[in-house]
C-alpha cells in the first residue's frame, strides 16, 4: 500500500499560479473533486542509491551545489501511470479541469519527493544532512543526464520510470534528482 500524500488546497493553488490565494466556492469544490479522483490513481514508487563523490558529471552548477558534500543520493520517484491516464481523460472535456489536474499532479510529485527525502534522512549517519534536490535540466546539468540516473537506479525495471526519445519522463509526474549529503 502506498503512503498517503497530504495535498493541501494551498499547495495545489500554488501550481495553479494563484500565489497565496486559495480557491473558494465552485472552484474550490471542483479542485476538491478532482483531487479526490487523482488520489485514487496514485501508485507511489521510488528508488534511490547512495554514491560517493565526486560524481563524474561536467556541470559547474551541480559542482557548486554539492560543494562540501562527501556523498550523494541518486533518486527517482513517481506518482504512477494511472494519473497520466486520468489527466488525459480530464483534458479532453475541460481546459480548466486540465489546468487543475496538472496542478494536482505537480503538487503530488513534489510532496512525494519531499517524503522520499524524509525516508532517506532516516538512513543518514549521525551528523549528516541532505542538501536540496538538483535535477537534470537545472543550471548547466543537461536533461540527457536523466538517462544515466535512470540506468544507475534501474528505474525502468524497479519503478516503471523511463524516458522518451525527447527526454520526457514516463509517467509524466516523475522526478529524477541528485541529493547531496554533507556534515552538519
Amino acid at each position: 500500500m502506498s503512503p498517503v500524500l497530504q495535498l493541501p488546497l494551498a499547495a495545489i493553488a500554488r501550481y495553479m499560479r494563484m500565489g497565496r490565494q486559495v480557491p473558494e466556492g465552485a472552484l474550490a469544490a471542483r479542485v476538491e473533486d478532482l483531487r479526490g479522483q487523482a488520489l485514487k490513481t496514485f501508485r507511489l514508487a521510488r528508488v534511490w542509491r547512495r554514491v560517493d563523490l565526486p560524481l563524474l558529471v561536467e556541470s559547474q552548477a551541480l559542482s557548486r551545489h554539492l560543494d562540501g558534500c562527501a556523498a550523494a543520493y541518486l533518486v527517482c520517484g513517481t506518482i504512477g501511470a494511472e494519473f497520466d491516464a486520468l489527466q488525459r481523460r480530464v483534458a479532453v472535456t475541460s481546459g480548466t479541469d486540465a489546468l487543475i489536474m496538472q496542478a494536482i499532479g505537480a503538487a503530488a510529485i513534489e510532496a512525494w519527493m519531499d517524503a522520499v527525502e524524509d525516508e532517506i534522512r532516516q538512513e543518514l549517519d549521525p551528523g549528516e544532512e541532505l542538501v536540496s534536490r538538483f535535477s537534470p535540466g537545472y543550471g548547466d546539468l543537461p536533461l540527457i543526464y536523466q538517462r544515466t540516473l535512470l540506468t544507475l537506479l534501474d528505474a525502468p525495471r524497479k519503478i516503471g520510470v523511463s524516458l522518451t526519445d525527447t527526454l520526457l519522463m514516463v509517467p509524466s509526474k516523475s522526478v529524477s534528482a541528485i541529493v547531496g549529503v554533507k556534515a552538519r
